[in-house]
Formats: C-alpha cells, sequence, structure tokens
C-alpha cells in the first residue's frame, strides 16, 4: 500500500464519524463526507503536537468556528506518531465556512502569537497528508447503530484493482447482507476515497473494549452461515482477486484533542 494510503486512510479511513452532543452516543447516520488530515509528528515531538491541537482547539472554541472534528491515533497496525484530525460535512458548501487553522490562531492569539503558534505545529511536524471519503449507506452494515465515542476503531483499508472495483462493490454487498444477519457482527461503516488515493475503500468497526472482539465472527463464517461454503469461497475469491493492496489497524479516540459539536445529529453528520 502507498504512504498515502497508510497514511491518510488509515483513518478515516474508514471512519463512520459523526460528531454530535457529548450526550449522545448514537446518531441514526454518519455523515456524508469525512475530511481526514493526518499527521506523523517527528520523533520525541509527541508532546509538542498534541499542545498545538489543543491551542488550535481552544481558538476555535473562543472564536466559534465552524468546523469540529474527533482526533485518533494509531495503537496497532499502524504508523507511530500519527494523528488523524477528521472532519465530517453533509454538503461541500460547509466547508466554505470553516475557518482555516492560521485565521483561527490569528483571531484567538493575536497575529504575533499565532504565528509562533503555527511555526511551533510546523516545528513538530515530519509530514501530513488530506483526504475526503463518503459514506456507502448501502454497503454499511447497522449503520445507524455505529457509536463513533466507542474509543476504538478498527480499520480496514483496502485498494481496489480499478477494472475490479463493480465486482468489490458487488462483494462488499454480499458480505454486508450475511453480517446483518449474525447478531455478533458489530456496525461496521464503509467508505470510499473520492479526493486523495484512488479506488480505495475503507471500514470501520468501533468497539469501547478488546475483550467485545473475542465475540466478533469472521468475514467467512458469517458468509458461510448465509451462503454455504461453495458460494462462501467464491464470494472470497472475488475479494483477493479484487484487492491490490490491504491494510488493517486500531485507532484509539483522543477526546482531549477533539472539538466536538453540540449541534443536533441531523446537523451534524
Amino acid at each position: 500500500m502507498n504512504r498515502f494510503t497508510a497514511l491518510a486512510l488509515s483513518v478515516p479511513c474508514l471512519l463512520g464519524i459523526a460528531i454530535s452532543d457529548p450526550a449522545q452516543s448514537q446518531t441514526p447516520q454518519p455523515s456524508e463526507y469525512i475530511y481526514v488530515f493526518t499527521v506523523t509528528a517527528k520523533p520525541g515531538a509527541v508532546p509538542a503536537y498534541e499542545d498545538f491541537i489543543k491551542k488550535v482547539a481552544a481558538g476555535a472554541e473562543k472564536i466559534g468556528a465552524a468546523q469540529h472534528w474527533m482526533t485518533w491515533m494509531a495503537t496497532i497496525g499502524g504508523p507511530s506518531r500519527t494523528f488523524n484530525i477528521v472532519l465530517p460535512f453533509q454538503k461541500w458548501s460547509e466547508v466554505d465556512g470553516w475557518t482555516q487553522v492560521p485565521q483561527i490562531l490569528a483571531k484567538a492569539y493575536g497575529a504575533a502569537e499565532g504565528k509562533r503558534i503555527m511555526a511551533a505545529g510546523g516545528a513538530a511536524s515530519e509530514s501530513s497528508e488530506t483526504s475526503v471519503l463518503r459514506l456507502l449507506p448501502g454497503l454499511s452494515s447497522r449503520p445507524d447503530s455505529f457509536n463513533p465515542r466507542a474509543g476504538y476503531l478498527h480499520l480496514f483499508v483496502t485498494e481496489v484493482e480499478p477494472a475490479m472495483m463493480p465486482a468489490w462493490e458487488g462483494f462488499l454487498g454480499k458480505l454486508k447482507a450475511a453480517q446483518e444477519k449474525s447478531p455478533q457482527f458489530p456496525s461496521a461503516i464503509r467508505r470510499v476515497a473520492v479526493l486523495g488515493s484512488s479506488n480505495t475503500y475503507a471500514t470501520a468497526v468501533a468497539f469501547s473494549k478488546f475483550a467485545e472482539r473475542d465475540s466478533w465472527p469472521t468475514n467467512m463464517d458469517v458468509m458461510r452461515t448465509a451462503y454455504g461454503q461453495a458460494q462462501a469461497d467464491s464470494l472470497d475469491g472475488v475479494r483477493l482477486r479484487s484487492t491490490r493492496n490491504a491494510r488493517q489497524m486500531v485507532l484509539m479516540y483522543r477526546p482531549e484533542l477533539s472539538r466536538l459539536g453540540a449541534a443536533p445529529a441531523a446537523a451534524t453528520r
């Protein structure tokens, strides 16, 4: 998998993020789009970059900036020192209302101090990437029960062979139907990249404790139960032929580095 896919799509990649009032642990459906800003801090500079994110969040709150976000970090299977900042939106017109970070800092702290904070954030950063992913509601499993505040996300990121994209989506449709027949399988949110790495799909499964994973059936388990061994093997063959690169990882939610909105779910997702 190329570096952009591994970093920028690792989050969100997958994310079925909805940023809502703290009292709302679950919302009807994840946002139509997510904008993902992925930053890898320099070795030894993680505290400095965390301080930068906190200052941006405090500044955004002070000036009433329109955008809200959740911040995640890779804990297993992903690049270390990497922050995944995910901003949900329903329509592209919403992005026009976002205030750029330099302007947030200048308005909140003054021009000189804002410039100093921005420089400190840049000095702590080793690399950064951006991407936008679109929700695939018809291919997501139980999207209405997804809990974006669960604390962890298991992400599955797949770069698909361009000629196999219709076959891949057909496989996902059969997999979704099989998963929804299994009472043990958790909610799974699926997205596709619309800006950034092409032909890339991401699935996010949220959980609060690692022990929850002990009860999760495998994809082959649910397909075998739903369709029988022969068809399950055939569907898995489609998966293998469609896949150019694939990666799995676990992300941990960082609430102290996030800025959650208080608007109703319908407006924030």
